[in-house]
């Protein structure tokens, strides 16, 4: 690798701001009446356009009437205000007495309406942090992750056993970390993680901070405001909340807005660009391009608004979170296979629903985890360059290129929406690439791909769904082939890392007897049924099909099948 790794004792690097009230979400608060008379008048000229290219207001606020009354009769939630009700039969009063002729009537404007419900939505998104939160949730979180870790964590404690392992021998963090510090100083950070876990915010907030950088505004489920312990925190260290329901026009616009301004103000930001979590345990290759395009359309705007030499550059770091196990594959698998884990499908009661449900979650999952893996992509720009410690772009044959001339038509800056979605559209590409190249194959990834692919290649005359709910006694593997299999998968894999497509954990390289040794302990560790289980007659069996397919998935796209 040509990035420097740090030494677990290294951790946490110093802040590239000593002074938290000047990091930019700190600014962000302070001046937040500007920012959120920004984010509406922006919203009500966007839609004021498309008014005049054809579209008619009053039809749009009619739909959005519409879609809001069907979100509270069939997907009521309880982080809903509760002057939801009123607030929409309000405005179902004002629209019906547009038409109105009555002398006496009291008429209020299309706009006025539009305005209203603008406002309602920028209040219900925006984001505050509180420096003393933050300062609390700093201090907690390494302790609290080296007691259920069994680890120490760095300098806070002695090791709590002699063979006990620092949070960051258990949880290493790869990647170009000088460089991402650089850029932060230089410009605006979007990091882009992958979502395997409700456990992935938590662990990208904690790598984040042990890197220094200022503290990150993030988007998160409405739902989850309804946890009071989950809510003090998101309430306080800078997330936004996002309501999944809502999908009408005026809500998009205003949440794209919000997302826009903030990283024009500075502010560094989250996405988790799946848009949810993977259902079927995959790596994500089909993005959500809506909140990316914000950083897009934010890159531009700030060539508009500076001169060349100060113009802020912004950023995108790729991000993958690699478990041996996730709590939630279960049901994450159970809703692919059912074609339920769709965004029509909302289900407020995910994984937990009260504090003491969120909190016996993270106990559990980092309590039974032995290890992790967090690895950086390439930071890039916004169109999918990537970039120098410096913050210049290069295309693929290393030739610098000015970012500027992506938005020049003609000489001059210009608006041009469908250019703009293009540019989205290849920096989703290149994102997704990153995922597929810094991906880490921990030992349990690589064990039930191998035993997953033996087992449809001998039922290769039936379909998925059927081979899934085969017999436990007809599911046998034979051992010699399973260590056969990972031999050749692992071979390629180490050819594929050689040419720096693929990361590989030093487990991975074990004897194949210690992989599937490795592999099989830690993905065992929680699931009551385990996907993999060695019998006493010496074969493989598994116990839950359906996990086995789900942890098999992480290695799909690597055309890696043709080697078992």
């Amino acid at each position: 690798m040509s990035y420097r790794v740090f030494k677990p004792q290294e951790y946490p690097l110093p802040n590239i701001i000593d002074d938290i009230s000047q990091w930019p979400i700190a600014k962000l608060t302070a001046d937040s009446e500007a920012f959120t008379a920004a984010v509406q008048k922006a919203v009500l000229e966007k839609m004021n356009s498309r008014v005049k290219h054809g579209s008619s207001l009053k039809g749009e606020l009619e739909k959005v009437l519409y879609q809001e009354r069907i979100r509270l009769t069939q997907t009521p939630w309880k982080a809903d205000p509760k002057d939801e009700r009123q607030f929409w039969n309000n405005i179902k009063s004002k629209i019906v007495r547009l038409d109105s002729t009555a002398a006496d009537d009291i008429h209020t404007s299309e706009e006025d309406i539009l305005n209203e419900i603008v406002n309602r939505y920028t209040q219900e998104i925006v984001g505050h942090f509180d420096v003393g939160a933050f300062k609390f949730a700093r201090n907690i979180l390494p302790i609290f992750f080296g007691r259920v870790l069994n680890a120490a964590p760095g300098k806070w404690f002695k090791t709590l056993s002699a063979n006990a392992k620092t949070i960051h021998e258990k949880i290493p963090i790869t990647g170009n970390v000088d460089r991402i510090r650089n850029l932060a100083k230089k410009g605006t950070i979007i990091v882009v993680p992958t979502h395997f876990s409700n456990m992935d915010s938590i662990m990208v907030g904690w790598v984040l901070s042990e890197l220094g950088l200022p503290a990150f505004t993030y988007g998160a489920g409405l739902n989850l405001f309804s946890i009071k312990l989950l809510s003090y925190f998101m309430s306080n260290l800078g997330a936004y909340k996002v309501d999944r329901r809502k999908k009408n026009s005026i809500y998009l616009e205003t949440l794209k807005t919000y997302s826009r301004e903030a990283i024009e103000r500075g502010a560094h930001s989250i996405f988790f660009p799946g848009g949810t979590r993977s259902r079927s345990g995959a790596l994500e290759r089909k993005l959500k391009l809506g909140l990316l395009g914000t950083a897009v359309e934010a890159q531009k705007n700030n060539y508009k608004r500076f001169a060349d030499a100060t113009a802020p550059k912004i950023y995108v770091v790729p991000l993958i979170i690699n478990y041996h196990f996730v709590l939630e594959a279960e049901s994450l698998i159970n809703d692919y296979l059912k074609e339920t884990g769709k965004e029509k499908f909302i289900r407020e009661n995910d994984d937990y629903s009260t504090s003491f449900g969120m909190v016996k979650f993270i106990f559990k999952f980092l309590s039974a985890s032995s290890s992790l893996a967090i690895s950086f992509g390439n930071p890039m720009d916004v169109i999918g360059n990537e970039v120098d410690e410096n913050g210049d772009s290069y295309n693929h044959l290393g030739q610098y290129i000015n970012v500027k001339n992506y938005f020049m038509n003609n000489g001059a800056l210009s608006d041009d929406h469908q250019r703009e979605e293009e540019y989205t559209k290849m920096l989703g590409d290149k994102i997704v690439d990153q995922y597929f190249k810094h991906n880490v194959v921990l030992t349990s990834h690589l064990v039930c791909f191998c035993a997953f692919e033996l087992l449809r290649k001998k039922y290769n005359y039936i379909d998925l769904f059927t081979l899934i709910r085969i017999p436990e006694e007809d599911v046998k593997i034979d051992a010699t082939e399973l260590i056969e299999a990972i031999e050749r998968v692992k071979e390629q894999l180490k050819d594929m890392n050689k040419q720096n497509e693929v990361l590989i954990s030093p487990e991975v390289r074990f004897t194949n007897e210690k992989v599937i040794e490795h592999g099989i302990s830690n993905i065992s560790l929680y699931h009551a049924n385990s996907p993999l289980v060695r019998s006493t007659e010496g074969y493989y069996y598994s116990e839950d099909l359906k996990l086995l397919y789900y942890y098999h998935n992480r290695l799909e796209g690597y055309k890696l099948e043709r080697y078992v």
